[in-house]
C-alpha cells in the first residue's frame, strides 16, 4: 500500500513539474465588445495576432497566428523575452498589449476588440443646402 502511495507521489511530482517546465507561449482569447465594454455573443474568429520580439533580431522577431472559431488563440513556442502583442481584425480597433516571458510557462493575454467608431458627416447634397463650401468651390478673388 505504502509503495503505491509513494508511487501515485512521484507521477504526481513529475507531472507538475512538468508543467512548469513548459515552453513559453502566449495565449488567449479574442472577444468583441459592444459600445459598453460588454462581451457580444458573436465570437472573434479570424483575429490576426501578431507577436513581437522586441529584443530580437528583426528578421526573425514577428510570429502571427489567428484565432481559432471560439475567438482562442496560442503561439508556437517564444524564446524568452519582452514581447508586444497586437490583434487586428478589419472595422476593428487594434488591441495591443506587452508581455514579458520568461523561460518556462506560459502567459494568458486576452483581447477585447472594440468596433472602430465612424465619423458623421456631411454629404455634398447636405453641404450644399447648408451653403458650406467644399475646397474646390472657394473662390476668393484678390483686391485690386
Amino acid at each position: 500500500m505504502r509503495t503505491r502511495f509513494l508511487r501515485g507521489a512521484w507521477l504526481l511530482v513529475i507531472a507538475l513539474a512538468g508543467g512548469a517546465c513548459a515552453a513559453p507561449r502566449i495565449l488567449g482569447k479574442a472577444t468583441i465588445v459592444d459600445e459598453t465594454g460588454a462581451p457580444m455573443p458573436t465570437p472573434a474568429a479570424g483575429v490576426t495576432v501578431n507577436f513581437i520580439n522586441l529584443g530580437g533580431a528583426i528578421d526573425e522577431s514577428v510570429v502571427s497566428v489567428e484565432t481559432d472559431v471560439k475567438g482562442k488563440y496560442r503561439s508556437p513556442e517564444l524564446k524568452a523575452g519582452k514581447y508586444q502583442v497586437e490583434a487586428m481584425l478589419p472595422g476593428y480597433v487594434i488591441a495591443k498589449a506587452t508581455v514579458v516571458l520568461g523561460k518556462h510557462g506560459g502567459k494568458n493575454t486576452p483581447f477585447a476588440m472594440h468596433k472602430i467608431r465612424e465619423s458623421k458627416g456631411k454629404s455634398v447634397k447636405e453641404s450644399q443646402d447648408e451653403n458650406i463650401p467644399t475646397p474646390g468651390e472657394v473662390k476668393i478673388t484678390p483686391p485690386f
